[in-house]
């Protein structure tokens, strides 16, 4: 008898996560999202979504992975230089109790018969993850219990003004606030129930929002040389990658990339990230009065992904993507145009019976055919 004993899923499953490639993945609370990326976030790893221009639609992205975390209990880290964090969960949305309804059974062995050449086609999709079981849907036209919300470990850390105001520079940062965060991360990171090896093992769920908004780079700002500019931000997402590299800690973080002044760095911090998404809305935009758009409230697009414990990146069924954000829920889809059904003449040469004007030998015309 082999002396190899292959250990259990449950001695490495912990709640509202599921294995893949040995590596726990968590929800982001949004099934279309996680069908996207793969499965969901892996651990130890960064997940970034460039704002859109308002910033509504990535606060509906930050409220679902937060809710998510409530309802599965795991650990809650919450920073924020814009607003106070706690204005957040308040708005954090509701789990749905009334499960989807099911499909009612055909009656009899009857089948729909369709033409031979298009039986082996699949079926096509238009929204992803609707029959996945994996995370919880969540109805945003109510907010979540705030007792549920008080008896979960939740860490708020707001960076206002008075957090690093006149403050020198720390550690090769010019900006205080990049600093005093990287050390609560890592203080909190370094507990032993976010270790891949310790005991009474949960998630941990970082949530830094509008990171690398004019709050955090008001010192790059403010220098006449340029030559610097964002290399506080390229060093804190690199340096937190170092810190959440084998851990139970995933960060989610929402960048502004609309407001840099260098366009070249967002690619460059796309280095440090395991995951990107962007959202482009169509609010203020040409598009918002374009009817080709009127089922999509936006673009959705996927700049990377990751390739943890794999040879190859996951990849998605399809790139041309949209969202939609309903009374009760946001919805990625595939991107479906309308199909053109403005009447048009009958043109003579799209005819394939036609033929020119000046018939020669045995020619026709499609008037002179009779059946």
């Amino acid at each position: 008898m082999s002396s190899f004993h292959k250990k259990s899923d449950s001695q490495y499953s912990i709640k509202g996560t599921k294995l893949k490639n040995n590596l726990p993945y968590i929800s982001s609370g949004i099934p279309s999202l996680d069908h996207i990326i793969g499965g969901g976030l892996p651990s130890g790893a960064i997940f970034a979504v460039e704002e859109d221009l308002l910033g509504s639609y990535s606060r509906v992205l930050t409220k679902y992975y937060l809710a998510e975390g409530v309802t599965s209990e795991h650990a809650l880290f919450i920073a924020s230089a814009d607003e106070d964090p706690h204005i957040i969960v308040n708005e954090l949305p509701q789990p749905c109790t009334d499960l989807p309804k099911e499909v009612a059974p055909k009656e009899g062995n009857v089948e729909m018969k369709i033409a031979w050449r298009y039986e082996g086609l699949g079926q096509v999709e238009s929204s992803f993850g609707s029959n996945s079981l994996f995370g919880h849907n969540f109805d945003l036209s109510k907010n979540m219990d705030k007792e549920t919300v008080q008896n979960r470990n939740i860490t708020y850390c707001f960076l206002n003004e008075d957090e690093y105001g006149n403050k020198d520079k720390v550690k090769g940062f010019k900006n205080y606030m990049f600093f005093k965060l990287l050390t609560e991360i890592k203080d909190l990171v370094s507990k032993e129930e976010f270790h891949t090896s310790g005991k009474n093992k949960n998630i941990l769920r970082i949530s830094i929002q509008s990171l690398g908004s004019p709050i955090w780079l008001a010192a790059d700002c403010d220098e006449n040389i340029n030559s610097d500019y964002g290399q506080d931000l390229i060093k804190f997402l690199y340096t937190l990658r170092l810190i959440l590299r084998d851990t139970l800690a995933v960060a989610f973080i929402t960048v502004p990339s609309h407001l840099f002044d260098d366009e070249h760095l967002m690619p460059r911090l796309l280095y440090s990230i395991d995951n990107a998404v962007r959202i482009e809305s169509f609010a203020g935009s040409s598009r918002e009065t374009n009817p080709v758009y009127s089922d999509y409230h936006g673009l959705f697009h996927v700049t990377k992904l990751s390739a943890i414990y794999s040879l190859v990146p996951y990849v998605p069924p399809s790139l041309d993507l949209a969202f939609k954000l309903r009374r009760k829920k946001f919805v990625i889809e595939k991107l479906h145009l309308p199909p053109e059904l403005q009447e048009s003449s009958e043109r003579e040469q799209d005819d394939i019976t036609a033929v020119p004007k000046s018939v020669g030998c045995g020619g026709f015309k499609k008037k002179d055919i009779d059946f």
